[in-house]
């Protein structure tokens, strides 16, 4: 590889090179540096001179990167991103006047909980930030963070703990949801009553669940548990993976659904359905935003938290920021 003064080389070849690694596709990579495909496709004959290297190989999965790329990445983006920490700490963070993408990682849960109050606070103080959900399977999350491609979690994940900060922001418990007018269940729902239904139950891409679609893969869980000890199972009649089909679904069928309290209150779907107490002894759950140490001083993911913070944070247990 030919010697390179660093004076000599134009910055934006990297966070070019950069864009494909994460990319692998000419297209797609200059997209998200804001190039045309034949600007991008230039910017990286410039750097196969200078490094006198192909740096990319075109196969049937898409382009591959060379043993030279490959050595050269992690470099490039580590100094990419101290860069871009040190020039966003130059000033401080304006949301009036900034203009900047976050991504978060969030459930269809989360995106009915979170989603609405959270754009329409930005709308207020903050109207050129713009937001792109993720929903990355949960083994995916600690890639996406590590990569850049998102920059806070809102929801119950422990994944995410190693190299990644957390705070609580409230607990919330569970709630069963029939329809109206169940032709079993009134204003009251016994143990007994509630084993004795059809259930859907809710499996989250990437979940421990989502592997295996047999009765037994739900036996040790806590519910099963409890049920089991009174003698009783449920059966588990239909699985889906997200929560918004859930209300629609119980509405038209006599099935019975258990889920978090704080979804159904800010539904708009929670018409002809009533909500009743699990009987049941479930513990509440507590909801944290997550984010990884590469955004921990960066000013601008600093004031995403707060505003979270501030819009959903029961203030009975919560960290710095």
């Amino acid at each position: 590889m030919p010697v390179l003064n660093i004076h000599e080389l134009d910055l934006n070849l990297l966070v070019a090179f950069d864009a494909m690694m994460r990319e692998r596709n000419v297209t797609r990579a200059g997209e998200r540096v804001g190039l045309s495909q034949p600007a991008m496709s230039h910017a990286l004959i410039r750097l196969r001179k200078l490094l006198g290297d192909s740096l990319f190989v075109r196969t049937r999965s898409g382009m591959e990167p060379t043993p030279l790329a490959l050595e050269l990445a992690e470099s490039v983006r580590e100094g990419l991103e101290v860069l871009q920490q040190g020039l966003h700490g130059a000033k401080p963070f304006d949301p009036l006047v900034a203009k900047r993408a976050f991504q978060i990682v969030m459930s269809d849960m989360g995106i009915v909980v979170y989603l609405p109050t959270i754009m329409v606070a930005l709308k207020e103080c903050a109207p050129n930030i713009d937001i792109r959900v993720l929903q990355p399977g949960r083994d995916q999350h600690q890639e996406a963070f590590e990569s850049g491609d998102a920059d806070l979690a809102i929801g119950v994940l422990p994944v995410l703990r190693t190299g990644f900060y957390q705070q609580r922001l409230f607990s919330d418990s569970y709630i069963c949801i029939v329809r109206g007018d169940h032709p079993r269940i009134g204003t009251t729902l016994t143990v007994e009553q509630y084993a004795a239904e059809s259930h859907i139950m809710i499996e989250p891409v990437g979940s421990r669940y989502s592997e295996s679609l047999s009765p037994a893969a739900t036996a040790l869980t806590l519910i099963e548990r409890q049920l089991a000890e009174h003698g009783l199972q449920r059966r588990i009649a239909l699985r889906v993976p997200h929560f918004t089909v859930v209300p629609a679904i119980v509405r038209q069928t006599d099935f019975i659904a258990t889920v978090p309290r704080q979804v159904m209150q800010t539904a708009e779907s929670v018409r002809n359905l009533k909500m009743l107490p699990v009987p049941l002894e479930l513990p509440n759950f507590t909801v944290r935003q997550f984010w990884h140490q590469r955004n921990h001083r960066d000013s601008a993911s600093r004031w995403l938290r707060g505003l979270v913070s501030e819009l959903f944070s029961d203030k009975s247990d919560s960290n710095g920021q």
